[in-house]
């Protein structure tokens, strides 16, 4: 019997890949309970902001209160007040820096509200104020939270070292991490005041699922246009895209290698501040950090990283392969290479990731993008056009064996 073609069995696993995307239905979700709020607090003025209301039924309800932040300028008091608007509760906090309080109530039957108040100037760098009707656990946070940021800088290192010992170009190494940069800057300028209004006309004038759909399509194709529109012409209509084998690669690690390194470096951070002070963050937040307890959480952003270089280095090359044959049939495909899996995570981050399951059915469909990309930078080796004298053509990752 013969093998299966190689191509044939990408295409395939992309098939079941998808197939498990579109049958990953997700965890029907509790009925939201209590409410938070979380956010920044500056005032010269006394005031208060009692926002939640809780309605106790029965004698020995439970009320969840946490309340945590950064106090940098005066003091802040949380107070819960009944129907006649005396206060039942109140804590004061007046020492400077993080602050948290975590307890369980048991008020009579009633009305109440809960919020903030204060007596003077007062200024919160950060609160996050919660309530549930039963005791709210915080979450521990170990320090394998770090695995995140560290496995994401190592994966960036590890391209750099690469690059470095196949001498494939520092100097494009660096123009690819501009570009990255800049296309990724230019896209956020048009993605921040856009997305939100596009969005609701779409749902506005189109069923649910079909608005949902388009708006994945949208956010996909933003990345086409300004992470490959933009390098497509500036290769093509520049003499830097007139450049040997090497040099493309270098491009393309640099490109993916700086957004690995961004990422991992802002994980460490936002990681290691958890750890020192858990209370800076919002109970949410704290939540979602406490997450990377578990390694095989910890270890999908790692994972991700490593495939979304390789796409980001078929993609560029494709472009420099291009410009090099004055052939636009290149830039669409890297156009279409590169939104279709961009499309792919909004519809991750969109419809939430709340189950291990949903989450690595994503991982796999971006392992196979990568492999998709690793395959068609061999492929493109093959037939990329050489103008620099004396190229060493077994440095780079697509060397046949």
């Amino acid at each position: 019997m013969k093998h299966m073609p190689k191509r044939h069995f990408l295409v395939l696993s992309l098939i079941l890949a998808l197939c498990l995307l579109a049958g990953c239905e997700r965890a029907p979700k509790e009925p939201f309970v209590g409410a938070t709020s979380s956010g920044s607090l500056d005032k010269e003025e006394p005031g208060s902001n009692l926002m939640f209301t809780i309605e106790i039924e029965d004698e020995g309800d439970p009320v969840g209160i946490d309340f945590r932040g950064v106090l940098t300028a005066g003091s802040v008091k949380l107070q819960i007040v009944d129907a006649e608007d005396d206060i039942y509760k109140e804590w004061t906090f007046d020492e400077l820096g993080t602050f948290s309080l975590n307890t369980t109530l048991y008020p009579p039957p009633g009305t109440y509200r809960y919020g903030m108040a204060w007596d003077g100037p007062v200024q919160l760098a950060q609160y996050g104020l919660a309530w549930k009707p039963h005791p709210i656990e915080t979450p521990e946070i170990s320090p394998l939270v770090l695995l995140p940021g560290i496995g994401m800088l190592l994966v960036a290192l590890g391209f750099v070292i690469y690059v470095a010992v196949r001498k494939l170009g520092w100097r494009y190494l660096g123009l690819g991490a501009l570009g990255w940069v800049i296309t990724v800057a230019l896209k956020f300028a048009w993605a921040i005041p856009f997305n939100s209004p596009v969005y609701e006309a779409l749902k506005g004038s189109l069923p649910e699922a079909v608005a949902n759909a388009v708006f994945y399509i949208y956010v996909g194709a933003l990345t086409g246009v300004f992470e490959v529109g933009i390098v497509w012409l500036v290769l093509r209509y520049t003499k830097l895209g007139n450049v040997a084998w090497e040099r493309a690669q270098a491009f393309g690690f640099g490109f993916g290698g700086i957004e690995a390194a961004l990422l991992g470096l802002n994980a460490l951070v936002g990681a290691a501040t958890v750890l020192i002070a858990p209370a800076a963050l919002p109970l949410g937040a704290l939540e979602q950090v406490a997450l990377a307890n578990n390694p095989i959480y910890g270890l999908a952003p790692i994972w991700e990283r490593f495939f979304t270089v390789l796409v980001h280095l078929f993609s560029n090359v494709l472009l420099f392969y291009g410009a090099r044959k004055r052939e636009s049939r290149w830039f669409w495909l890297a156009f279409a290479y590169k939104s279709g899996i961009d499309a792919i995570a909004a519809w991750g981050q969109l419809t939430g990731l709340d189950t291990l399951g949903a989450l690595w059915a994503i991982e796999l469909v971006v392992a196979l993008w990568g492999v998709a990309g690793w395959l068609g930078v061999r492929a493109i080796r093959d037939r990329y056009p050489q103008s620099e004298a004396n190229v060493d053509r077994t440095s780079d990752i697509g060397r046949r064996t």
